[in-house]
């Protein structure tokens, strides 16, 4: 089964989405830190170091990113600004004994957030690094304490375990949300290559059934000495549309990843219905089924893509009909318009549906495939396809079956199709 990747444009919005987290979120926990040094302690000869800092922080990492396009390089001055004011305010703090020594925690997680695999290496290192510093000036005797000298240790370190898991709280929340937001998309993705693929298997083999079904004609027609023009026509058509099929999907694709848009023109529905009807006879035919069509004389035009309108969608449906109807049964099919809609509706009299498999029958995820009357086979992929293309074109699809004959309820199924008219 193929399974969709991420793009290098999606990869490189979950990496900006990231970058901004910790770029806000260090900022607005720094400041705080920055507020107690100033106000609280009233310590003010360390400024020019922890405001430097800040300042880089806030102005370097947006102008290397926006002005420059540069990801890697905005990450990496983002984490090593961000660290650097945080390995300042520990250093001031007591280095070693400093209250929110375990900030430094943070430090491989923001780093492999930011750059992956090399980024946790970056920050276990300037960890490593920051620790042997800081044990040499302990042992040296030459650090700094601002909170031995102006503060109280132990609301220090309360304070500090209290930011620290409001910080770890807001920053997992954030990419957990993230990482859902992604793989949300990964699996959307990955329903919409496998409903291309299976629009393509199912309406091939649809069209294939039909072609073979000619050729036995022309064979026969051979063996007899009578004219193939009209067998041959059919298979020469039927090559066409697998073509414009083919087309279809790999543009249909192209709509899903929001490289292009789906080509809506106007469709006449007679135009449509006559030529889905002369493919579907052929199968109907095979189990002496009469279609019967019944058109309005409204000009019905509607904003569609003929293709999928016409092989994916009555084509689909049409089949469904013939599948699940009596060898020698009827189905109707009739076409009008309202005031703003154009109105398909497909009956059959054939067997009917349970009202559970009904009530599931446009759900991928749900198993709704089942055999014909005379053990066709089916995907069970049709239907949730033909209301998303339906979808697509801003029509709606409304289905309900019966499995016994009622007074006013035949035994069968009624489809029923709107799509909006041109204006």
């Amino acid at each position: 089964m193929f399974e969709p990747k991420e793009t290098a444009e999606e990869a490189q919005q979950k990496r900006l989405f990231y970058l901004k987290m910790i770029y806000f979120v260090s900022l607005a926990m720094s400041a705080v830190y920055l507020f107690k040094f100033n106000f609280e302690y009233r310590v003010s000869e360390y400024n020019t170091g922890l405001f430097s800092f800040w300042i880089g922080t806030a102005l370097l990492p947006p102008i290397l990113l926006y002005r420059f396009k540069n990801y890697k390089i905005a990450a990496l001055s983002c984490g090593l600004l961000a660290t650097a004011v945080l390995v300042y305010l520990l250093y001031l703090s007591g280095g070693v004994e400093a209250p929110g020594i375990f900030w430094l925690a943070i430090v491989p997680f923001g780093f492999g957030v930011l750059l992956s695999t090399s980024g946790a290496f970056i920050g276990y290192t300037i960890v490593f690094a920051t620790m042997v510093w800081f044990w040499i000036l302990k042992l040296q005797g030459g650090s700094v304490n601002i909170i031995a000298a102006y503060g109280d240790y132990n609301f220090e370190k309360s304070f500090n375990v209290c930011t620290f898991l409001i910080f770890a709280g807001i920053t997992t929340h954030l990419y957990l949300r993230g990482e859902q937001k992604y793989t949300k998309r990964l699996q959307e993705k990955h329903w919409d290559v496998e409903n291309l693929l299976r629009v393509l298997l199912h309406d091939v083999a649809n069209t294939l059934s039909s072609m073979t079904y000619n050729l036995i004609k022309a064979r026969e027609d051979q063996e007899q000495e009578a004219p193939m023009g009209q067998q041959l026509d059919k298979m020469e058509r039927a090559v066409s549309d697998i073509n414009n099929l083919l087309h279809q999907v790999r543009h249909l694709k192209s709509v899903k990843d929001g490289k292009a848009s789906m080509p809506l023109s106007p469709i006449s529905i007679a135009i449509v219905l006559n030529e889905v009807m002369e493919k579907s006879e052929t199968l109907a035919s095979q189990k002496g089924i009469k279609i019967a069509l019944d058109l309005s004389r409204d000009k019905m035009v509607v904003n569609s893509e003929k293709t999928i309108l016409n092989n994916v969608v009555l084509a689909n449906l049409l089949s469904n009909a013939v599948k699940f109807s009596l060898p020698g049964d009827r189905i109707d099919l009739r076409a009008y318009s309202t005031e703003s809609m154009a109105v398909i509706e497909i009956q059959d009299y054939g067997i009917g549906m349970p009202e559970n498999l009904l009530n599931k029958i446009f759900h991928l995820d749900a198993a709704t495939t089942r055999e014909g009357t005379q053990g066709e086979k089916g995907t069970g992929y049709g239907m949730p396809l033909v209301k998303e293309y339906l979808t697509m074109m801003g029509g709606s699809i409304v289905i309900t079956s019966q499995e016994e004959n009622l007074p006013h309820h035949p035994r069968g199924t009624k489809v029923v199709l709107k799509i909006p008219l041109t204006v």
